[in-house]
C-alpha cells in the first residue's frame, strides 16, 4: 500500500534532498559568526530603551521573567485555554480525517494508523511545548524514529531554546545547532528535530542582524538559492511585558524594603551616671548593654525556631536618689512610620499592566475581586473569552509543530511526505471553553434577534405599501445594510404570500360528512 500511496505525496529521496541536505552546511563557526560584534544601525536594531542585545541576554531576560509568579501563571492560563481538554478523557490533541480522506479507504486507514501511533505522544508533550514556546518564542522536540515511524519525542532541558540555534532558508527551518555534547556543538536536521515557532509579531532588537543583512539577498526569487542563515530570537509573549515586569519588581522591592525598615524597633536609651565613679559607670553601662542584648537574642531565637516566648522577662535596674534610666525614645524621633510611603496601589498598578501586556486580565490570576461592575454580571466570562481569543495563535503554532512530526512519521513509515495542502489529516483541539462558547452563544442570539427585528420592520413597510426603491433606501441609510443586501431584501415586496385554501376548496363546508350528500 505504501507504493500506491507514495504517488500521492513527495518521495523520500526528493524530500530529504530539499529539507535535510541543507543542514550539512551548518558549522560550529557559523553559530558564533553572528551577533558577536557591536552594531549601531538603529533602523535595524532599535534604539533608546529597546537597544540591541546579544541573543543569550535576550533569553536570559525571558528566563528570569518565566520564574515570576504573574508571568508564569499568565502563560499557563493562555496555554491551557488554547489546549482545552476533553471533559472525561482529558485528551487535548486530536488527529482527525479530512472530508476528502473519508472518501478514500486507503487514506482513511492511514490516518487511523497515524492517530493510533502519535496521539499519545502529542498529548504528552503538548503543554510543555506550548508553554516553553510562549515564553521563548521557540520550542523544540528531539524526534526519535525507526522503520515504524516516530516512536518518541524528547522535550527536556537539553534542548531548551537558549541551547538551540535554528537555521533558516528564507522563513523555512532547515537545521539546528545544539550547544551540548563533547564539543558543545551538535548538528541536527529537520528529520531529527521539530520546531514550535510562534509568529514574529514584534521585532526584538539583537546583535547579528547586520551581518545577516549583508549576506541575505532580498532580490533573489528562488528560495533554494537563498543562503542558510541563523534565526533571530523572537515571538515570545513576554517581550512586550519586559518594562512592566521591571517596574513591578522595583515597586515590590521598594514596598518590601520599606516594611523591613519599619519593622525595626530601634530606641535610644539614656542613663544617668551622675555621682558614680568611673568603675561604677563602666559596670552600670555594661549591665544595661547585656540586658538589652539578651532581650534581642531571645527575640531572634523565638523567630528562627518558630516558637513563641512563654515566659515573662524581668530586668533589675538599681536606682540611687534619682532615676538612672531617664529617657527611652524612638530613634526616628517618635514617629510611627515613614512620612512618605509606598502603597499597595502602586504595586497593583504595575501588576495589572504586566498581566495585561501578556494578554490576561489580573482578575484571572487569583484577583477576582478586581472585576468591576462595569462589565456586568458576566464580567468573568467576558474576561475569560478575551484570554481564549488571545490563545488562538498558540493553537496555530502547535498545529504546525505537530504536522512536522507527522511528516517525519509518514516519511519513515510509508516512505513519502504529503504536501502541506494535501494532507489527509487535520490537527484539532478540544474547543469547549465555557467562556468562549458562552460568548459565541451570546453573539448568535444577538444576530438572530437582529434578523427577527429586520423581518418585522420589512413586513411593516410592506403592509404600508412601501415601494421597493423606498425600502432599499431605508435599509441602506437607516439600518446600515450594504447596498447589495438592501437591494436583495427589497425584492421581498414583489413576493406574494402563498394563497390560503378557503373552506370550499378544503371540503369543510356544508353539513354532514364533507358537506353532505349530493
Amino acid at each position: 500500500m505504501a507504493d500506491i500511496l507514495s504517488s500521492l505525496g513527495i518521495s523520500k529521496k526528493r524530500w530529504l534532498s530539499s529539507n535535510v541536505a541543507p543542514a550539512s552546511q551548518i558549522t560550529q563557526a557559523s553559530t558564533f559568526q553572528y551577533g558577536a560584534d557591536a552594531t549601531t544601525i538603529a533602523t535595524l536594531l532599535g534604539s533608546g530603551r529597546r537597544a540591541a542585545k546579544q541573543r543569550s541576554l535576550v533569553y536570559q531576560k525571558w528566563s528570569l521573567m518565566e520564574s515570576d509568579a504573574i508571568c508564569s501563571s499568565a502563560i499557563m492560563l493562555l496555554v491551557t485555554t488554547a489546549l482545552g481538554g476533553h471533559e472525561t478523557t482529558g485528551q487535548m490533541v486530536f488527529i482527525e480525517k479530512t472530508p476528502d480522506a473519508e472518501k478514500d479507504k486507503r487514506l482513511t486507514t492511514m490516518v487511523e494508523e497515524i492517530e493510533e501511533d502519535l496521539s499519545a505522544l502529542f498529548n504528552r508533550v503538548a503543554f510543555t511545548i506550548g508553554y516553553t514556546g510562549s515564553v521563548f518564542g521557540d520550542a523544540y522536540a528531539r524526534i526519535y524514529s525507526n522503520g515504524r515511524g516516530v516512536v518518541d519525542l524528547y522535550t527536556d532541558e537539553m534542548i531548551r531554546p537558549p541551547l538551540v540555534q535554528p537555521f533558516e532558508r528564507g522563513s523555512r527551518t532547515v537545521g539546528y545547532a545544539v550547544y551540548v555534547g563533547e564539543k558543545n556543538f551538535e548538528r541536527l536536521d529537520v528529520s531529527q528535530m521539530a520546531r514550535f515557532k510562534m509568529p514574529r509579531t514584534q521585532w526584538v532588537p539583537q546583535n547579528g542582524v547586520i551581518e545577516k543583512s549583508l549576506k541575505l539577498a532580498l532580490t533573489e526569487d528562488d528560495i533554494d538559492n537563498l543562503p542558510i542563515m541563523p534565526s533571530m530570537a523572537g515571538g515570545s509573549l513576554l517581550y512586550n511585558a519586559e518594562e512592566s515586569y521591571d517596574n513591578l519588581a522595583a515597586s515590590l522591592m521598594g514596598l518590601v524594603g520599606q516594611r523591613w525598615m519599619d519593622s525595626i524597633d530601634e530606641q535610644m536609651v539614656s542613663v544617668n551616671l551622675e555621682s558614680m565613679t568611673t568603675d561604677q559607670q563602666k559596670k552600670f553601662v555594661d549591665s544595661i548593654t547585656k540586658m538589652l542584648t539578651k532581650s534581642k537574642t531571645l527575640a531572634e531565637t523565638a523567630v528562627s525556631e518558630g516558637r513563641p516566648i512563654m515566659e515573662r522577662i524581668r530586668h533589675i535596674i538599681p536606682v540611687f536618689s534619682d532615676k538612672q534610666v531617664t529617657t527611652i525614645s524612638s530613634a526616628n524621633g517618635g514617629q510611627s512610620g515613614r512620612t512618605g510611603t509606598l502603597s499597595i496601589d502602586d504595586v497593583m498598578l504595575h501588576a495589572k499592566l504586566l498581566a495585561g501586556s501578556i494578554g490576561v486580565d489580573l482578575a484571572m490570576l487569583g484577583f477576582s475581586e478586581i472585576l468591576s461592575g462595569g462589565l456586568g454580571d458576566g464580567a468573568g466570562f467576558r474576561v475569560s473569552a478575551q484570554a481564549a481569543e488571545r490563545s488562538r495563535v498558540i493553537r496555530v503554532a502547535l498545529a504546525d509543530f505537530f504536522n512536522q512530526v507527522v511528516d517525519i512519521h509518514t516519511l519513515k513509515k510509508y516512505g513519502f511526505v504529503f504536501p502541506a495542502n494535501d494532507r489527509p489529516w487535520a490537527i484539532n483541539f478540544y474547543g469547549s471553553i465555557s467562556a468562549l462558547e458562552a460568548e459565541h452563544s451570546r453573539t448568535k442570539v444577538d444576530g438572530a434577534n437582529s434578523a427577527i427585528l429586520l423581518a418585522q420592520a420589512i413586513q411593516m413597510y410592506k403592509d404600508m405599501g412601501c415601494s421597493a426603491a423606498i425600502l432599499e433606501n431605508i435599509l441602506s441609510k437607516e439600518f446600515k445594510l450594504d447596498s447589495d443586501q438592501a437591494k436583495m431584501y427589497s425584492k421581498i415586496l414583489d413576493i406574494k404570500p402563498p394563497e390560503q385554501p378557503n373552506d370550499e376548496d378544503s371540503g369543510s363546508g356544508g353539513g354532514g360528512f364533507g358537506g353532505g350528500f349530493k
